[in-house]
């Protein structure tokens, strides 16, 4: 990804602190369907005989997870909101599904089953912990958690999930146009490549619109907020 020297010609936005009451944790389809070997991606993948090319991804989601979990207790110890976003859909066949989204569900090779909705039990909700359920890559076009936040006070959001160069770019990217501050917990994303993660990170904060920091630089500043 080639930087754009436009940004060059104004000074880079500092990265926005972490506010208590007013920041949120939100966490994007750390579930079955496609963060697990055993879920539909990687049950499409093996129906394929072609199980040896997501296995950087699967990888790049068992760096992840210690990381995603760590940035969520410190938000539990911070009494901050963590809130999650998952796949699922109204259908069996998903056929109400963004079509930009996911293959029509005629291509589909593989049935979805009943774990596949779940979120993964490293990073799955606690308590009365908000989900939201999308049909959709960006949370912000298929539910209502715009209006949720609004109510709550949130102004910004600390993202982590997958896939980068998917649908946490496009949640993120929704968030920022929508007036949200966004951070990306750099290591708390991966997306099925490397390089695509990497690509997706210089992207989306070419302009400095959205931060991008490490998950233990967020929970250092997180821990200042403890009782």
């Amino acid at each position: 990804m080639a930087h754009d020297p436009f940004y060059d010609l104004f000074p880079r936005r500092e990265d926005p602190p972490l506010v208590a009451g007013k920041i949120a944790s939100l966490t994007i389809d750390m579930q079955y369907l496609d963060a697990h070997r055993d879920g539909w991606v990687g049950r499409v993948a093996k129906a394929a005989g072609r199980e040896d090319i997501m296995e950087p991804r699967w990888q790049a989601i068992d760096e992840a997870l210690p990381k995603i979990r760590a940035v969520q207790d410190a938000f539990r110890n911070a009494n901050q909101e963590v809130i999650h976003v998952r796949v699922a859909y109204r259908t069996e066949d998903g056929r109400d599904a963004g079509r930009a989204h996911m293959p029509t569900a005629d291509l589909e090779p593989v049935e979805r089953d009943e774990r596949d909705g779940d979120l993964l039990p490293e990073v799955a909700e606690q308590g009365d912990e908000m989900i939201f359920s999308k049909q959709g890559a960006s949370v912000f076009n298929t539910t209502e958690i715009e209006s949720v936040l609004r109510r709550m006070g949130i102004e910004h959001l600390v993202v982590t999930g997958i896939v980068t160069d998917g649908c946490v770019e496009l949640s993120v990217k929704d968030a920022a146009d929508r007036g949200f501050q966004v951070t990306l917990v750099e290591d708390g994303c991966s997306a099925s490549t490397p390089e695509a993660h990497e690509d997706a990170i210089q992207r989306l904060t070419d302009g400095s619109f959205i931060a991008a920091r490490s998950s233990d630089d967020v929970i250092a500043e997180l821990s200042t907020l403890s009782s």
